[in-house]
């Protein structure tokens, strides 16, 4: 029995959906065949025509097939299709409906297969151009924002839909999302792998890749806990905010618990759009061993270094490197720095990549140039110098043909070959070592002795006065101040008794002495 002819609504249903075949690549088509069990392979026009044989065939005869495919198409023109009136037949509109792929309606995994870098980085950056903004006939959805990418995270799937924060310009103003693990069995991740996390994210613009940008007075609450996170960032700093994680404060061990966040704002000129994400974190120290895969050759920097000294404007005849982290003022352990960057001086990678996990800019500490993740390689020349040189160098000097030595050596060079200790002793004037040998010093016994002979050689002077003892006359200007000597080889029972100096009298006395009263027994 033949199956009964269309209706109309159906052929025109049809026909909207071939208008709409006609405005996916290849990607698109192919998952859409792949969803409906049908071949991927062929061009596109034969993907085109292999997805509207299918259509036509299971409109009258199996509605489910034909509902299954409608939804397919529909899913991944999610943004794009209003009704069959709706839908111009001008190429802006086509560049605009090709572009507006994004996030999967529900049902679709959010890293579907329509977008490379989505299967690289786990979501979409698929963002309209300002372009095509002016041409389009409606404004892209929320559910497919698209986030800057970061290295320290990737987002995998959405939690409900984004809500939408009204302006509030006078008011505050709360939007609330749901979790719930039996309503999304993915969250079951989070529980069983740490590096699963639950983030809110926040933007204040649909068209293209949006920083993370929360309203300048928000707060979130879980549960009806308040989470403490920076949402502003730092100061005049676009893009240095970071998405709240709120993994910790989820209930996700009760399979049916119906977990609430509410978002507070207050004071906004625009709109805001706050959503919920399943994310996978990456920590830093496999972030540290991808870059150390990445290397700036010994041999390019030694050119570099050549190639300044050669320069007549620069005149360089030797330079100091610095073996410390610029950021953190230690050793560095994996020099580093942006390819693009045009000094030698590195930075460690993961001090570098701390400072950024907490407000990402990504600028050299150095030359405050950009120096993203992707830019950053291992210098092997400022390696090479840390591994042949102790833990305690902190910098060497570089010459213009790119040899170099440690600071040390200039030390050593610079006292006549005397190793560090001797240097150390001659820059000592104040201080000498006497050993037990016996030895002769002819200031031994008188002015240098020791300062418990110094009293006992003090002798009376005929009006009663102390003579202080002999000091040896210095010697020019220009020579060094005799050391004092510490015998160190005596012993305290070995000493003679101290015997204290006589009192010193007061003689500018006597020119008054006439007038004071003496006693009768007294004579002058």
């Amino acid at each position: 029995m033949a199956s009964p002819p269309p209706t109309a609504d159906i052929r025109a249903d049809i026909r909207m959906l071939e208008r709409s075949l006609n405005t996916l690549l290849n990607k698109q088509l192919q998952q859409i065949c792949a969803t409906n069990g049908l071949a991927t392979s062929g061009v596109k026009a034969s993907l085109q025509n292999r997805i509207k044989n299918a259509l036509h065939e299971s409109c009258g005869k199996d509605p489910a097939t034909y509902q299954h495919i409608r939804s397919s198409i529909l899913a991944v023109c999610k943004g794009t299709i209003a009704t069959p009136q709706a839908l111009p037949q001008s190429s802006a509109t086509t560049s605009y409906s090709a572009q507006s792929r994004g996030s999967a309606a529900p049902g679709y995994p959010y890293h579907g297969q329509n977008s490379v870098y989505q299967q690289q980085n786990g979501y979409s950056t698929n963002g309209l151009s300002n372009h095509h903004s002016s041409t389009m006939f409606r404004p892209p959805s929320p559910n497919d924002i698209e986030y800057k990418p970061s290295p320290f995270y990737s987002r995998q799937e959405r939690i409900g839909n984004v809500k939408t924060c009204e302006a509030m310009s006078q008011h505050r103003n709360s939007v609330q999302l749901h979790v719930r693990v039996s309503d999304m069995l993915a969250l079951q991740k989070c529980v069983d792998d740490k590096s699963y996390r639950v983030m809110v994210f926040c933007a204040g613009d649909l068209q293209g890749a949006q920083d993370i940008s929360f309203p300048h007075q928000s707060e979130i609450k879980v549960n009806g806990g308040d989470i403490k996170a920076n949402t502003r960032g730092l100061k005049g700093k676009p893009g240095s905010t970071r998405p709240v994680d709120i993994t910790d404060a989820l209930r996700l061990k009760q399979y049916n618990y119906a977990n609430t966040v509410d978002f507070t704002y207050a004071l906004t000129s625009k709109k805001f759009y706050v959503g919920l994400y399943i994310c996978k974190t990456t920590p830093i120290s496999d972030l540290v061993a991808a870059i150390k895969n990445r290397k700036i050759r010994k041999e390019t920097v030694i050119r570099e270094i050549s190639d300044k000294a050669n320069d007549p404007d620069v005149g360089v005849t030797h330079l100091n490197l610095s073996l410390k982290c610029p950021l953190s003022y230690t050793r560095l352990r994996t020099p580093c720095r942006g390819t693009q960057c045009k000094h030698i001086t590195c930075f460690d990678a993961t001090s570098y990549l701390q400072l950024q996990e907490q407000g990402p800019q990504w600028l050299c500490p150095l030359c405050n140039g950009p120096a993203p993740y992707t830019s950053l390689a291992v210098d092997e020349y400022a390696k090479e110098i840390l591994e042949q040189t102790s833990e305690s160098e902190e910098q060497v000097t570089i010459e213009p043909d790119g040899s170099w030595r440690p600071q040390s050596s200039d030390k050593g060079t610079r006292y006549n070959g005397h190793n560090d200790q001797s240097a150390k002793l001659e820059d000592d004037d104040d201080l000498l070592i006497i050993s037990n040998a016996p030895s002769y010093n002819p200031f031994v016994d008188s002015t240098f002795g020791t300062p418990m002979r110094q009293f006992a050689t003090e002798v009376s002077t005929p009006n009663g006065g102390a003579r202080e003892p002999p000091v040896p006359p210095r010697s020019g200007g220009g020579t060094k101040r005799t050391a004092e000597v510490i015998d160190l080889t005596l012993s305290s029972d070995d000493e003679e008794p101290v015997m204290r100096p006589a009192k010193r009298q007061n003689l500018g006395t006597e020119q008054h002495m006439s007038t004071l009263p003496f006693p009768n027994n007294y004579s002058v």
